[in-house]
């Protein structure tokens, strides 16, 4: 098992984000961006290798990706919704992945076993995301689908973000009779 970490704020934001182990010596880098047909996240090792993709394929609601490892698909994501989680399959892979974009908890599962589990942590005064890792194979993979998840997450606070706002201008509207 291995733990690795994510500087929480602009996880998926910035050109490219570093994954670092508990040494804080760099493990990964993430690069790309999300939003359109055929943009992609790509995983690199310190080394400069590609080690994994996540390709967005679709649009709308619930958009679909496809996810590659050393440059061969492996697998299929989509999003689905659940009662108050999130619950994901990835199909070629046989994962199913359930959490909550609000606390970005998460446990990707292989049949009974977790391969990843996520969760916030305070380290050097800042919001980190910790990664669990049961095996080192299925890092790149996992860091692919959870950046998919930082961007849902942080698109759905931008959503309920708005939504407040638009209520407190509906609520402290003047009058005019």
């Amino acid at each position: 098992m291995r733990t690795l970490f994510a500087q929480r704020i602009g996880f998926t934001k910035k050109g490219v984000t570093t994954i670092k182990d508990d040494n804080d010596n760099i493990v990964y880098f993430i690069t790309g961006r999300f939003g359109l047909v055929h943009d992609a996240l790509s995983v690199y090792a310190v080394s400069g290798t590609l080690l994994a993709e996540i390709k967005q394929s679709s649009l709308g609601l619930f958009p679909k990706f496809e996810l590659y490892s050393r440059q061969q698909k492996v697998g299929t994501l989509r999003r689905y919704y659940g009662v108050s989680t999130e619950m994901l399959f990835v199909k070629g892979l046989n994962w199913f992945l359930i959490g909550n974009l609000n606390n970005f908890r998460y446990k990707i599962y292989s049949g009974h076993a977790w391969i990843m589990r996520t969760g916030n942590v305070k380290k050097h005064a800042q919001d980190y995301i910790k990664f669990d890792f049961r095996h080192e194979q299925d890092e790149a993979l996992c860091l692919c689908i959870a950046a998919i998840l930082d961007y849902w997450a942080s698109n759905s606070k931008k959503v309920r973000h708005k939504e407040s706002e638009l209520n407190f201008q509906k609520r402290t509207r003047p009058t005019l009779d």
